[in-house]
């Protein structure tokens, strides 16, 4: 008998399996609404839709047949104790900030799947704005979000224009967006993999983060999470797992000890997906306190996603034939001698015996934060970046400095696909390098893209950009004041102002970070911003 099976998934998996049981005799449902709406596992929803076999109405929508309907609640309905929505007041005196949200979700970037991103509901944005109005004083505070294709901050910012908030991502495609709605939020690029960007370091009261579901993911952004705090400061965590999967739920857990986090609270549930179906649809939102020990750096594990070229069972050196490439094209016609780089140690050892030999190696995230050591200046460099997520190729042409360079790169990289995308990457970084993109090299999968250093520029304006670009790491304001020192002839008083004067944006990310911390869409007024403050008659 049907009823049977299902009494038993009831038996092994609890009351919310009850409850969809339920649900399927009130009215027709999707399989994702019921993981979602009863935040089950999409598994052991399928369970009980086996389990109800023949009871099940035949058609498109998921319900138990009505003539079988009253049985079900006969023998599965109970007198229970139903908490209300603590949130649920709150929400509904906010409706015209819901529909705002909702607006700009559907606006938003898609989510990428090799950043493991899973659409939250415009709702949860919503919620988790007024429950950090609810428990945080946030006129004149400070939230970083570690990541936030979810939006938090912009729904936060919207509740509270007071707040200020700084977002730190990869992904450039959501800095953009965020950065156009004229919101408090400093847009902050950077991979966490290779840090915290300094501009973003020891400033917020409050973090939030939705990181990747691994225990290398939750570790790495709740580091990068501690790193951005004042002391005192707060965390807030969404993470889910499967009750199928109690394994991983404690590796990630016991990540919160290691980093010397208290869970000070924790709310299951509160944070629902479109998408995310082997955790129902859910995850739970943790409070964590760092003890004073919390605040150390972290760890750069390359491979920190669940899916993908990034994902955490996925190897991150090239293959060899790619290596063999890439090092005979930055050594080029010179022979020089090559620096190789990638993200894990040894990546291109693989070269083999025809390939130039190195002359050193350094990791992708040591060139990342601070370049390549002067004395490979003068030679060329290899920087192995196969697993590029879309944004990496332009932050190693920031990064390094020297005579010739060579970055492995997918063959599907949004920069190379097609003319206009090479020709506005080129034009982004002339005045340092000439480009020359060799796709499906040395095979279908794979491309390099080789750089030469430019000559000095002729033109004054290109000079301070040069000068610019070539010192990517040092603290953007200072370098342009020294650009206009050195070509411009200003004393340094002079320079500071006219730099003051010309910032695009005098509380952005440009006042106190570096090159590489600048969102690529704001790298071409900042070269314009650069190039107009050469002084006339200079």
């Amino acid at each position: 008998m049907s009823a049977d099976a299902v009494a038993g998934v009831i038996s092994e998996h609890g009351r919310a399996v009850r409850a969809v049981v339920l649900a399927l005799g009130e009215r027709g449902w999707t399989l994702a609404d019921l993981v979602r709406a009863f935040a089950v596992p999409r598994r052991t929803v399928e369970e009980v839709l086996s389990a109800l076999g023949d009871d099940l109405a035949p058609g498109g929508e998921l319900r138990i047949r009505a003539e079988r309907a009253a049985e079900y609640r006969r023998r599965f309905d109970r007198r229970t104790t139903e908490l209300a929505d603590p949130l649920g007041p709150a929400l509904a005196t906010v409706p015209d900030l819901l529909a705002q949200v909702t607006r700009l979700r559907a606006s938003a970037p898609p989510p990428r799947r090799a950043l493991d991103h899973v659409a939250a509901t415009p709702e949860t944005a919503v919620r988790r704005a007024l429950w950090l109005d609810a428990h945080f004083d946030l006129d004149g505070a400070h939230l970083l979000c570690v990541g936030d294709h979810d939006l938090t901050a912009a729904a936060t910012c919207l509740l509270r224009p007071s707040l200020t908030a700084t977002v730190v991502d990869v992904d450039e495609r959501l800095l953009a967006f965020i950065d156009s709605l004229g919101l408090g939020i400093r847009c902050v690029f950077g991979d966490l993999r290779f840090g915290l960007p300094a501009a973003a370091a020891g400033r917020a009261g409050l973090a939030f983060t939705d990181p990747p579901y691994t225990p290398e993911g939750i570790g790495l952004f709740l580091e990068r999470a501690i790193e951005g705090l004042v002391p005192g400061g707060r965390i807030l965590l969404a993470y889910g797992f499967s009750p199928r999967t109690p394994a991983l739920g404690l590796a990630v857990q016991r990540t919160f000890g290691e980093l010397e986090l208290a869970v000070q609270a924790q709310w299951p549930a509160f944070s629902r997906y479109d998408g995310a179906q082997a955790i129902g649809s859910a995850s739970d939102l943790y409070l964590l306190l760092p003890t004073s020990k919390a605040h150390r750096k972290g760890r750069a594990k390359p491979t920190i996603y669940t899916h993908g070229e990034q994902s955490a069972e996925a190897s991150s050196a090239a293959p060899g034939e790619v290596a063999a490439a890439l090092v005979s094209a930055a050594s080029g016609p010179d022979r020089l001698p090559v620096l190789g780089a990638g993200p894990t140690p040894g990546a291109l050892r693989t070269a083999g015996p025809t390939a130039p030999e190195l002359s050193g190696e350094r990791p992708l995230g040591a060139l990342w934060t601070g370049g390549v050591p002067a004395p490979a200046r003068s030679g060329a460099v290899a920087v192995d970046a196969s697993a590029d997520p879309g944004s990496w190729l332009l932050r190693v042409l920031l990064a390094v400095d020297a005579r010739r360079l060579a970055v492995a790169v997918g063959n599907n990289h949004p920069d190379l696909a097609d003319a206009a995308g090479q020709q506005a990457l080129a034009e982004l970084v002339a005045p340092k390098w000439a480009l020359r993109f060799r796709r499906s090299t040395p095979g279908p999968a794979s491309a390099i893209v080789e750089a030469v250093a430019a000559p000095d520029p002729a033109d004054r304006g290109d000079r301070l950009v040069r000068h610019v670009l070539d010192r990517a790491h040092g603290r953007l304001a200072n370098v342009w004041r020294d650009a206009l020192v050195t070509h411009a002839g200003l004393t340094k008083p002079q320079a500071a102002a006219r730099v003051a004067e010309l910032l695009p944006t005098p509380a952005g990310i440009e006042a106190d970070g570096a090159l590489m911390e600048v969102p690529r869409h704001r790298l071409g007024p900042l070269f314009a911003a650069v190039r107009a403050s050469v002084p006339n008659g200079a």
